[in-house]
């Protein structure tokens, strides 16, 4: 579903865009085999970064995806770029909802044997979500009516700034990497006009791309300048398009880079300043 409006916004720093090539094996259908693998990285990724808490089920998570594949891959080491348990607490929302989203996402690839076990794990990183947005930083945690689907390669953006190295002895991801960054103000709200960030060599009109809930909302790009829609609500993603009608993977020019429009625990907007 795809809404227009007249102009849009954007932010995340990530690594530069990497290939990796890697064959499954012979008893896993390919695209089962790279979401379980996917899905084995963001579990050990909420392990590590989240040690207590709702993060208690990461590891359950993990030896669940490891028996389902037959090689172990180890966790990441991870940095932390905030100093502040009120900071953390913030981040942790985030990190949550891309773990949801990148569930959400890739269920619809899996062969049949996979599905229920994986829609088991999405339904408990929801809640895990709506807990820390909640309970722990005291907003409304259902922001959006459906849950965002993130592709692996928007999941893997977000969650690459993050990460400081990986075990050689993981198998590499195949044909997923990190898009190039998208930033925005801080201090942007629905509504307004705002600057965006990214570089691009591309010549050609590019196209700022709404996730919220199941739609794709379509601004175009003015001047470096986008108008963020009204009604937007909770966690949204915004990536960078060349097509006018959506991004896609391979439309995509940077991002998806994160805002975050949230509503006190009563509905009210909590205005970003």
């Amino acid at each position: 579903m795809l809404r227009s409006h007249s102009t849009a916004w954007a932010s995340v720093t990530t690594p530069n865009k990497t290939s990796v090539v890697l064959g499954s094996p012979p008893a896993l259908v390919i695209s089962s085999w790279r979401f379980l693998k996917m899905s084995l990285r963001t579990s050990h990724f909420l392990s590590v970064f989240l040690v207590r808490g709702p993060s208690a089920h990461a590891p359950t998570n993990c030896r669940f995806l490891i028996r389902k594949l037959y090689h172990l891959t180890n966790q990441y080491i991870l940095r932390s770029p905030v100093d502040s348990p009120k900071a953390f607490a913030a981040l942790s929302q985030v990190i949550e909802n891309v773990g949801t989203g990148a569930y959400t996402g890739a269920i619809s690839t899996l062969s049949q044997q996979y599905i229920t076990g994986s829609a088991s794990i999405l339904g408990t990183e929801a809640r895990q979500a709506s807990l820390v947005a909640s309970y722990v930083n005291g907003v409304e945690g259902w922001g959006n009516p459906f849950n965002i689907p993130l592709t692996k390669n928007q999941a893997f953006t977000l969650a690459a700034p993050f990460i400081v190295s990986c075990p050689r002895s993981n198998p590499p991801l195949p044909g997923v990497h990190a898009n190039p960054p998208l930033t925005f103000p801080s201090n942007a709200n629905p509504g307004e006009t705002v600057s965006v960030y990214f570089n691009s060599n591309i010549d050609r009109r590019l196209f700022a791309v709404f996730l919220f809930g199941l739609e794709q909302i379509v601004v175009p790009i003015n001047n470096g300048r986008v108008t963020i829609p009204q009604g937007l609500a909770g966690q949204v993603y915004c990536l960078i398009s060349t097509s006018p009608n959506g991004v896609t993977d391979g439309t995509t020019v940077a991002g998806p880079a994160v805002l975050q429009f949230q509503h006190t625990l009563t509905g009210q907007y909590i205005e970003n300043r």
